[in-house]
């Protein structure tokens, strides 16, 4: 999902204030309804715009294990 400008956002609550439906917003703006809907719902949920902070996976190897990972790896290529 490609993030939406803060133009974009606001154009879907003016469309929403106007009393346009989510389908005729979603339709205007080239996104689907279900965006609308999650922006409206955001919005009156935390009373903001702004979009939910994008969350990372944590690394599956910490900084020492892939150090001994890259020396196994480089000990077993020495030794083909």
């Amino acid at each position: 999902m490609k993030l939406l400008t803060p133009k974009t956002r606001g154009t879907i609550v003016y469309g929403h204030n106007c009393r346009h439906s989510s389908h005729t917003i979603a339709k205007q703006l080239g996104c689907r309804k279900t965006t609308v809907n999650d922006i409206l719902k955001r919005l009156c949920e935390t009373h903001s715009l702004t979009p939910k902070k994008q969350t990372r996976h944590p690394p599956l190897l910490d900084s020492p294990a892939q150090q001994k990972l890259k020396s196994f790896i480089k000990e077993n290529n020495e030794n083909r």
